[in-house]
Parts: C-alpha cells; sequence; structure tokens
C-alpha cells in the first residue's frame, strides 16, 4: 500500500483540490489511485471538489471523506478556513471494502445495525481495521441538533456481536452546526455513516490523548433524559455544576466548556488518562435545570468527575513514538489524526497547537493526514467509545 498527502488553503475549489490530489500523486509517486480520503471546510462546494479530485487520480478511485473544520498534513496545518486535504491510496495487494449508510436522522441505531451486518457478511474479525466517519449534524426539522455516535456503535455491536478495531470522526465543516456534505465513494450526501474497512494485511494501532484532568470528586447521575443530565446526587444538575464553579462562569456559557469525565478504569487509583471517557457540555436546558451533552450515555447512575480541560503537549510525543516502536517489524505507510475542533489554538484560547506536536513527531516518516472534527471515535480500555475534547492518533501498517 502506498500512500500520498495533499494540502490546499486555496479558496477557488478547482485549484484547492487540483493541488491537494496532485501535491498527493507527486509524493506517492503515483500517475492515479484506487482510494481517496477527501476532507475539506464548509467554504467548499462538494461536488466541485469531488469533480477536481476525480479529474487528477482517475474515474476509478473511489473518494470518501467529508466536510471538517480543518485539515493538517505533514507540514501544512489550517482551520476555520478554505481548508482541503486528503489522502490518495494505492491500495496494491490490499482490500479496502467501503460501506456507506444513509437515513441518519431516522435513527443511528438503526444504520449502525446494517452496516454490522455488512461488516459481519464481509466477515470483519475483532482486530479488522475500520475507519468510521458519519455525518453529525441534523436539520431535518429545521432546527440544529446532534447525530451521535454512541447509538451509531451501539448498533454496529448489536448486529456484528462486538466492536472491531475502530476508530472515527463525526464530521462538521463549521463550528456553527452547517449541514456536512459527505464523499460517499460514488457521489455525495447528507446524513451518512461510511465505514472503511481494510484486509487482513494491513495493521492499525492507535492511541488517545483527552488532555484533560479530574478537578472534583466523583458525583454521580440521578436523572437523565436521553443526552441531557437533569439532576446529579438528587438536584439539578445546573445548581450543582452552579455551585462547583462558582461565579468563574455565568450558566449560558457551560455549552463547549463543561466538561465531565467519566472514569472506565480503577475509580481509586492513580489516575490514568487512557481510562476515561469525557463528556462535553453541548448547551443547557434552562427550563428543566439540566446539560444537555454530546452523547446520551450518561444515564442514570453513572458516576463522573468535573474535569479541568487542558492540553499536556509533553506527553504527546512518547504517546506516538510507542506507536512507531511497537511495530515489530512491520512498516508504517500512513498516520491520521482526528483533533476535536475545539482542541485547536484559536478556540481553545491556548497558544501551542496540539496538532503542530503530532506533526514534529511524525516529521517526514510517513505520510500524515488530520482533520478537526466534532466529535472522535477511539479506544478506551480496549473499546471503541465516542469521545469529547480528545485526539486521536492512528498508524497504519503493512
Amino acid at each position: 500500500m502506498r500512500v500520498g498527502v495533499g494540502y490546499s488553503d486555496n479558496p477557488d475549489t478547482l485549484a484547492a483540490g487540483t493541488q491537494a490530489a496532485r501535491d498527493a500523486l507527486t509524493q506517492a509517486g503515483l500517475e492515479g489511485c484506487d482510494l481517496v480520503l477527501l476532507f475539506s471546510t464548509a467554504r467548499h462546494d462538494p461536488q466541485v471538489l469531488r469533480q477536481a479530485v476525480a479529474a487528477v487520480v482517475g474515474p476509478g478511485a473511489r473518494i470518501v471523506g467529508g466536510w471538517a473544520v480543518g485539515t493538517l498534513t505533514n507540514r501544512c496545518l489550517g482551520y476555520a478556513g478554505d481548508q482541503v486535504g486528503l489522502a490518495a491510496f494505492a491500495l496494491d495487494a490490499v482490500e479496502c471494502q467501503l460501506i456507506a449508510e444513509g437515513d441518519l436522522a431516522e435513527g443511528e441505531t438503526l444504520v449502525g445495525e446494517r452496516i454490522g451486518q455488512r461488516l459481519a457478511a464481509l466477515g470483519t474479525g475483532h482486530e479488522s481495521p475500520v475507519l468510521l466517519f458519519y455525518d453529525t449534524v441534523n436539520r431535518t426539522n429545521g432546527r440544529m441538533s446532534m447525530l451521535m455516535a454512541t447509538p451509531l456503535l451501539t448498533g454496529i455491536e448489536r448486529s456484528l456481536g462486538y466492536l472491531p478495531a475502530l476508530v472515527g470522526a463525526g464530521l462538521t465543516g463549521d463550528m456553527v452546526g452547517t449541514p456536512t456534505w459527505q464523499w460517499t465513494g460514488e457521489g455525495i450526501a447528507e446524513r451518512h455513516a461510511l465505514a472503511l474497512l481494510f484486509s487482513a494485511g494491513v495493521r492499525m494501532d492507535s492511541i488517545i490523548m483527552h488532555g484533560c484532568q479530574p478537578c472534583t470528586g466523583y458525583y454521580t447521575v440521578t436523572k437523565a433524559d436521553a443526552q441531557t443530565i437533569l439532576e446529579i446526587d438528587g438536584r439539578p444538575a445546573l445548581e450543582v455544576i452552579g455551585s462547583i464553579l462558582g461565579d468563574a462562569i455565568a450558566p449560558e456559557d457551560f455549552g463547549f466548556f463543561v466538561t465531565l469525565g467519566v472514569n472506565m478504569g480503577d475509580k481509586w487509583g492513580d489516575f490514568d488518562e487512557s481510562a476515561y471517557v469525557n463528556r462535553m457540555c453541548l448547551k443547557i436546558d434552562r427550563k428543566r435545570g439540566g446539560l444537555v451533552m454530546f452523547e446520551p450515555d450518561m444515564v442514570e447512575g453513572t458516576q463522573f468527575q468535573v474535569m479541568h480541560r487542558s492540553v499536556n503537549m509533553d506527553y504527546i510525543s512518547p504517546r506516538i513514538e510507542s506507536l512507531f516502536a511497537g511495530l515489530d517489524g512491520r512498516t508504517p505507510v500512513f498516520a491520521f489524526y482526528i483533533d476535536c475542533a475545539g482542541r485547536a489554538a484559536g478556540f481553545a484560547g491556548i497558544d501551542a497547537e496540539d496538532a503542530a506536536v503530532v506533526q514534529r513527531v511524525v516529521g517526514e516518516r510517513v505520510p500524515l493526514l488530520g482533520i478537526y472534527s466534532g466529535v472522535e471515535v477511539g479506544s478506551v480500555l480496549g473499546r471503541p467509545r465516542a469521545l469529547d475534547w480528545t485526539g486521536v492518533f492512528c498508524l497504519f501498517s503493512t
């Protein structure tokens, strides 16, 4: 498997797609390719961009991906502008199966079940590498609501019987919930889930990098309705979180700020960031005194801690180096980084980009493509889970 990556921030969609595709083929020494992972911000026309890329890579290439808040490669990084990033794959002896299922707005669990059925029919095993990309934006009822990864994963597991070695991203083209366009292999669509299954000759190792630490003891959700936490320890959720934060932040600003962490490991052992699933507040429900979360899994009985958000740049390098060191003679061919858009320096109000650290660590060892996502899916204690405020780094080897 040979891979090259390309990038452009040209506001002209035709020029941007052409440039990024040509650069990717040049890097890989290819004249055409079999598969393209394509991502761009919402500023680009999805049909024009697809046509521009297809004109360069050839009509036989499947173009898969969608809108993202930003993209990055080994040397380029940008978000909230005109960024286009792509990876061109010559699969050679490797096989890659594409599954595209629509109608996410009708029920994420049902879509997940259909994906699971198709994965099962393809002989997917526990260690089979799968990339999952899904639309996070639903405006079918006239207002913006979130499409969620947790029920999507539940559906996959229900049909397949387990979850394979799966990582992925919830796609959105900007931070204001513009409807998301996706490239589905043969065309463009909205509200789809896309799964790429690589054959047994490919291994995908991954790590997660949260950047959060607990700043309180444990609290318990005592009442919830879908993705809304209504009560904590028997009191209104807004009241409890407000008492913890004091006057530091108004309840109207809890959205995209308040982050709750669920420790999936030893609750009384030393802090282990890799054992946490972090959940970010989307907005508040003032009428019911609740916190509306990005996912619906903080159900009654869930124990959590309030998290302090930070990004520790010092531990990114050793985490990534551990993947390269553990290849056991295999050849690394491609790196993919999924970074929560909220962690970008311009949105997080910090001075450094964690993605820039990833770029420095990877260097030129393998082609690197990254995206800024709405939701991340990565493995916590061996199980794929929906994550917030997280970076997921994947290393593909053959």
